[in-house]
């Protein structure tokens, strides 16, 4: 007899909770209803303002990564990779200037990307404005930063990514 209660005792507790509460335990991203309780999947929190407070500190950070990284170049649009991201291809870096623009001495730096992580590495003896994916490269990002010195200050700038770096 039990048994017979429990859809009935789970029908008339769902009518006492008012509407604006089961409207907010469907909100929740990653989190369900289950017996009664809210479970939530691993690193996701029962409160809303626990995950928007977590988004954010991970789009600042991330915004912090990208900032270290560009700075404006007077005369500088953007800085352009072309080339098939393969092993064994030409990849080439291009600084796309202003008309009347004069770029002072430039250095360029490859950095690759591994999937899964936020940390660019420095691929060492790619310093130019070419380079050739090789096989420690396959599965991951690569970008080039210029690298100038522009009245007295050292300003650098980064390619869009690209990637990932497919076999031959």
């Amino acid at each position: 007899m039990a048994r017979s209660l429990r859809p009935l005792l789970t029908l008339l507790a769902a009518a006492t909770l008012p509407l604006h509460a089961v409207a907010r335990a469907q909100d929740l991203v990653g989190c369900q209803l289950v017996d009664g309780t809210l479970q939530c999947v691993p690193g996701v929190t029962e409160s809303p303002q626990q995950q928007i407070q977590q988004l954010q500190q991970q789009i600042s950070s991330d915004i912090q990564l990208e900032g270290a990284v560009q700075q404006r170049i007077d005369g500088l649009q953007k800085l352009v990779v072309s080339g098939n991201a393969a092993v064994g291809q030409l990849l080439t870096a291009a600084a796309q200037i202003n008309a009347q623009a004069a770029l002072p001495q430039a250095n360029y730096h490859w950095y690759r990307l591994k999937p899964g992580t936020r940390n660019w590495v420095l691929i060492e003896g790619a310093n130019g404005t070419t380079y050739v994916p090789g096989s420690l490269d396959v599965g991951n990002n690569l970008m080039v930063v210029v690298v100038v010195n522009q009245n007295g200050q050292v300003k650098k700038v980064a390619s869009t990514p690209v990637g990932p770096v497919q076999p031959q």
